[in-house]
């Protein structure tokens, strides 16, 4: 085999296994909004991506005894086209296809979401690898093995790049969609390069209808790029099952995760009168118009924060989300610092919620990092972090809030807004546990009324932990709470519980070693994500 042509070939072999690892870094992201972050996902990820992997690998040694061997190069440089097409029509098909899921069962729906996305691109690209084998063996090559450990070593490098490139460049500048196509579009470019490169004079049959072929369908993706958000409001709803128009303002893609601004217009009305922080298609804040915020847990963690204030008012926050939280804080003579992960949210908080740094100070980094080297004492730190479902596992744990508690003065108190199962004990237990085996008093707080009203599971916890003895008595302030929300902040305060040492048990405490904080909610946070996506618009899921 010509050396010349051996190496273009392993160039392809290399571009298509980036491919590969891209748009499975992509589905993860594409399936989280509807379908969440749970283990079923990466589950039905990594399953879809190795069985799809094996059956390309078989599918391509079938076909290369199935057909004459003259056409083995002609096979080879045609199925990174066909694979581009079926990228296509996977980028096509699931902004409609998504949301019919989102009822489903979440592993079978997660599972068929997977499929959609990944299933044919990845037997097509994975083929490639015995199809060349196959060409190095026809060419005589002496290598016992036909160099197939070569191939194999290329293809797993591509994969290295893949991974590495759209997490570093595509996905912080990119939308999901935008991805999938840019994928299809540097597929069929780096195709064609070859192509030329051999030349296609040396083809059997592939000639010059080939080129025409890739020039028609690389110009259908980039109309498809350019026209997407056509494509999207013929296809996708931007109305909720109340018939409130939702509008995308602005949508930013991150490292961790797609941010959009959505006003929203209720129903039968022409203004917007909301303005809504959604990360991968789950709320991180609501404010009226008029500037105030729609969010109970705001005013629960307002009153609470009364309970740390002294001469200092130190308090650490850890997430910014749209700033309402440390804006509120600030404005009441606190000290304010903050801990975000997400550089980008700064942007955003000051262009569309108009957030101020008004005696606040913003620290952009992990917040588990921060905490393990604090450098001074706060009279209060809030926990606000939410990624996807809930919080981040490895800020649940004994070890973290050991860290906490370092930065906590004497008589300092550190309140956290997550999520429970209150039909679940396990979950409950786990986070209440935890926290109790660090700190001397644990009181937690929810809207009881809510969850026995409406029967929904899954809702706001709040806790508060000390080391002081006894905590002060606390007196609600309505004056700057909306009407709407004021009865359940009023529920929620008046809901007051002490976990007490006989509630303590030592089984659930998580720790960095033994955390299955995953497993405990995996269930509950799937019918939570169930309800979120169902009363949620398509467009809004959608990238």
């Amino acid at each position: 085999m010509d050396k010349n042509h051996f190496y273009k070939y392993l160039s392809l072999i290399f571009f298509t296994g980036a491919v590969v690892l891209s748009l499975e870094l992509l589905a993860s992201r594409i399936l989280t909004p509807f379908f969440g972050v749970s283990l079923y996902i990466w589950t039905s990820i990594l399953s879809i991506t190795l069985i799809f992997l094996a059956i390309g690998y078989q599918f391509g040694g079938w076909i290369t005894s199935k057909i004459n061997s003259e056409y083995y190069e002609d096979l080879f440089i045609f199925i990174p086209f066909i694979s581009s097409v079926f990228i296509l029509i996977s980028a096509i098909t699931y902004p409609i296809f998504l949301p019919l899921l989102i009822n489903m069962n979440l592993l079978i729906g997660s599972f068929l979401g997977s499929l959609v996305l990944l299933s044919v691109p990845l037997v097509l690209m994975s083929a490639l690898n015995p199809i060349l084998i196959s060409i190095i063996k026809l060419k005589d090559d002496k290598s016992k093995d036909s160099r197939s450990g070569f191939v194999f070593f290329i293809s797993t490098l591509g994969s290295v790049f893949g991974v590495i490139f759209t997490a570093l460049v595509i996905i912080p500048n990119f939308t999901n969609f935008s991805s999938f196509i840019l994928n299809a579009l540097f597929l069929i470019i780096f195709n064609l390069i070859i192509y030329f490169l051999i030349g296609f004079n040396s083809f059997k049959k592939l000639k010059k209808t080939f080129l025409i072929f890739n020039i028609l369908l690389f110009l259908f993706l980039i109309a498809l790029y350019n026209y997407k958000e056509s494509y999207f409001s013929f296809f996708t709803s931007t109305k909720d099952k109340q018939g409130n128009e939702h509008t995308i303002i602005s949508e930013i893609p991150s490292f961790y995760g797609n941010l959009k601004v959505v006003g929203l217009k209720p129903k039968q009305s022409d203004e917007i009168t909301h303005y809504i922080l959604y990360q991968n298609g789950f709320t991180q804040n609501i404010i009226h118009k008029n500037g105030r915020s729609q969010n109970t847990y705001i005013y629960v963690l307002n009153n609470l924060s009364q309970l740390a204030k002294n001469e200092n008012g130190e308090v650490l926050i850890l997430g910014l989300g749209a700033g309402i939280l440390p804006k509120s804080l600030a404005n009441n003579n606190f000290n304010v610092d903050v801990v975000e992960i997400d550089s980008s949210t700064l942007d955003i908080a000051i262009k569309f919620f108009n957030y101020n740094q008004k005696n606040t100070k913003i620290f952009f980094e992990d917040a588990r990092t921060f905490v393990k080297n604090c450098k001074k004492k706060y009279n209060l730190i809030i926990i606000d972090l939410f990624f996807a479902d809930g919080v981040p596992e490895h800020l649940t744990t004994k070890e973290f809030y050991k860290n906490l508690n370092n930065c906590l003065d004497s008589n300092g108190i550190l309140l956290s807004n997550s999520v429970a199962d209150f039909f679940n004990k396990e979950t409950l237990n786990a986070v209440l546990s935890t926290f109790k085996s660090v700190f001397n008093s644990v009181y937690f707080f929810y809207d009881k009324e809510f969850i026995t009203k409406t029967n929904i599971n899954t809702s706001n916890l709040y806790v508060l932990a000390t080391n002081k003895e006894k905590i002060n008595s606390m007196n609600i302030e309505l004056q700057n709470i909306p009407k709407n929300l004021r009865s359940r902040v009023i529920s929620t305060l008046k809901n007051l519980n002490k976990f007490d040492k006989e509630n303590y048990q030592n089984k659930y405490v998580l720790y960095d070693e033994k955390n299955n904080y995953a497993h405990l909610f995996s269930k509950s946070m799937s019918s939570f994500r169930k309800l979120i996506s169902s009363s949620t618009p398509s467009r809004i899921l959608i990238n």
